[in-house]
Parts: structure tokens; C-alpha cells; sequence
């Protein structure tokens, strides 16, 4: 049964309890040992009974600063892999390739990078993420011959 904590309190079952906090709790040097899917179902089983509401308000600025902060970079994270995957998705899945991609906060840049293995060719992508409208905007898109052409040229 899965929880899904909601903005007011709910109430729990005993059910629930059994299922979501363990059963043995481990000490060592005053520090309480779970295991992280542990820890993330007694979190759960928490907000359920506290309602996200009460949990906000009850924290300091500070650290509503801070939460606020992690949301905006998962999002950010979430919004670079679909872009991420689209730009893999063009080359389609039959070829064998290695991809990676960064993402520059302060320019609001995302760089993505493709070696196709099948033909030993480089592809450079750069987006830039527009606040305004709430999307990334492909900027630059350079395909280069040979990898090892690029390899050379780097390591003059």
C-alpha cells in the first residue's frame, strides 16, 4: 500500500505502521542505523500523519530556503534528461552510442554530448534554458567526423 502524503493530516493504520516503520531500530555512537528505503518509508508515514502543511510551517526560514532550493535543481534535473533523451532519441536506438550532459546553473546552459560509436563520430549540443518561457532552446548543434580527429586536435 503505497502513502502519499497530502497538504492536511491523515490518519494511519496499524497496518501501515507495521509495514512502514521497522521493526528493529540499530544505535551506534548515538546515531539511529535504517537502511535508506527505511528511512524514506518512516519519512512517508510521517508526513502522511503530520500533513506536508504542518511540516512546512514548522520549519525554520532558513531551511524553507534551502528546501525550496533542492525542488528547483530536481526539476532542473528532470527538465535536462528529457531534453537529454530526445537528443538520444534522434539517433535512434538501433545505433550504439555513449551520451553524457552538464548542466551550467549560472549561464542556464545545458551541454549535451554523443559519440557514436557505429560511425566514430562526435555530436555537440548546447541549450540554453529560457526562465521566461519555461523551456530550453537548442542553440548550437555541431557533428563531427571522426572522434579520433577530435583527439588528435585536443591533444596538440
Amino acid at each position: 500500500m503505497e502513502l502519499i502524503p497530502k497538504r492536511e493530516p491523515q490518519k494511519i493504520t496499524y497496518k501501515q505502521v507495521q509495514e512502514y516503520v521497522p521493526e528493529k531500530m540499530e544505535m551506534y555512537e548515538n546515531n539511529l542505523f535504517f537502511t535508506e528505503g527505511e528511512r524514506i518509508k518512516m519519512l512517508l508515514i510521517l508526513l502522511q500523519n503530520v500533513g506536508l502543511e504542518t511540516m512546512v510551517k514548522n520549519l525554520p526560514i532558513k531551511t524553507r530556503k534551502e528546501l525550496e532550493k533542492v525542488m528547483e535543481e530536481i526539476e532542473m534535473e528532470r527538465k535536462c534528461k528529457e531534453i537529454v533523451e530526445q537528443v538520444v532519441s534522434q539517433f535512434g536506438r538501433s545505433l550504439n552510442m555513449n551520451h553524457e550532459y552538464q548542466y551550467n546553473k549560472k549561464k542556464n546552459t545545458l551541454f549535451i554530448y554523443c559519440h557514436i560509436l557505429d560511425t566514430d563520430s562526435l555530436w555537440f549540443y548546447r541549450y540554453f534554458y529560457d526562465n521566461k518561457n519555461d523551456k530550453f532552446i537548442e542553440q548550437e548543434k555541431q557533428g563531427l567526423e571522426s572522434a579520433d580527429t577530435v583527439r588528435r586536435l585536443m591533444n596538440k
